[in-house]
């Protein structure tokens, strides 16, 4: 059964989003202990902080919020209004609000309503964006690029040209991928190494062992499905509670037949257990008396060389950054070139990463403080 993270009544799929929701929390228990949000002025500014971006929610928790500032805001708005109507019935005066009054509030109104759907339109637009991205990294074309040729006007001999060597195209990816299918290794054809073969006995989750002379790194790396991908971020080697977690590789690597970029992630423990010593990584010193690590899969004996150590965050659906842990696989040189660059601007030393188009890569991947939502991630390539 596959396990979801919940905080109340919101139920979350990945442990990222569970991340978000709890920073969000976080924001609103400040926001709500600090300010009086029934306070028609606090209601106001607190709306204009979180229309101009100014505090950003990253969940469904925070969205939640926001429509309940909107609602208070709108229903301050209709109060004020009927205490206007009323004074104007104690005076007597019979007089009607202003038209510029009331196309005020009217506006106020059309405002907040126009600003819940441009919420709830932004988060969809995230979500088709993040489809999107999904579909570039499967099939290794740009899609602004698409969009560019659909606009730029049908029915041309150039575009016939076009279409015609994109169709090419499309049925050489389809050949190449069938012939990559065929030469696919089944698992169910290798043996264990024997060395593991006692542990994968007891835990048939097991992928392989990390480990790295020299420091407290020395442990058994898993791999679940798709379905509950973060289920060894709360779980030890036996599948019993634990805050310390395993190490596991990201459940959409392929580690028999070899991925450009195998990840794996860790807990960064403050006793310095799991991925807790990897932010020694971030002395040069130390970095460079530790290059050497091994990681065997259950199948196959390898040694690595850590090639740099790297700072970066967690990058939401609006965000439409570079995400390091989306870099799973290289299908031409272009790829792999702009993944170096983009790793280039975020190492912790002034230095040339010495990796290449072909090489086999490792990533450790684990939470730094050093900015909200931070990550510290070391990579090491295939020696």
């Amino acid at each position: 059964m596959s396990e979801k993270y919940k905080i109340g009544v919101y139920e979350f799929n990945t442990y990222e989003e569970y991340l978000a929701a709890q920073e969000d929390v976080k924001k609103i228990d400040f926001l709500t202990k600090e300010l009086d949000i029934t306070d028609a002025d606090v209601a106001v500014r607190l709306y204009t902080l979180i229309r101009n971006k100014e505090i950003v929610f990253r969940s469904k928790i925070g969205i939640s919020f926001s429509w309940y500032v909107t609602d208070v805001l709108a229903q301050n708005s209709q109060i004020l209004l009927e205490e206007k109507r009323q004074k104007e019935q104690n005076k007597q005066k019979g007089r009607k609000l202003g038209a510029a009054g009331l196309m005020c509030i009217l506006a106020a109104v059309l405002c907040l309503g126009y600003y819940g759907v441009t919420l709830w339109q932004e988060h969809l637009e995230s979500q088709e964006f993040e489809r999107l991205q999904d579909m570039q990294n499967l099939t290794g074309h740009l899609i602004r690029d698409t969009y560019a040729d659909e606009e730029s006007g049908a029915g041309s001999a150039q575009d016939s040209g076009q279409a015609a060597s994109a169709a090419k195209q499309k049925k050489t990816v389809k050949q190449k991928q069938k012939e990559q299918e065929e030469k696919k290794i089944d698992p169910a054809d290798l043996t264990v190494l024997k060395k593991y073969k006692s542990l994968y006995e007891q835990n048939k989750d097991l992928a392989g062992w990390l480990s790295i002379a020299g420091t407290v790194i020395d442990y058994p790396v898993m791999q679940t499905g798709k379905k509950n991908p973060d289920y060894y971020l709360h779980k030890d080697f036996e599948k019993k509670e634990s805050d310390h977690g395993t190490l596991f590789i990201d459940a959409r690597n392929d580690y028999v037949n070899r991925d450009t970029n195998l990840i794996i992630y860790g807990h960064n423990m403050r006793d310095g257990t799991m991925f807790g010593g990897l932010k020694s990584f971030m002395d040069k010193d130390y970095y460079e008396q530790h290059q050497k690590l091994v990681f065997d899969t259950i199948y196959e004996k390898a040694e690595y060389r850590i090639v740099a150590v790297c700072l970066s965050k967690v990058n939401y659906q609006d965000d439409h950054t570079f995400r390091y842990y989306n870099f799973l696989n290289a299908e031409s040189k272009e790829e792999f070139q702009a993944f170096l660059a983009n790793i280039q601007q975020l190492t912790v030393f002034d230095q040339k990463i010495d990796i290449s188009y072909g090489d086999e890569l490792l990533t450790l991947s684990t939470c730094n403080s050093y900015i909200q939502d931070g990550r510290l991630f070391l990579i090491a390539k295939k020696e």
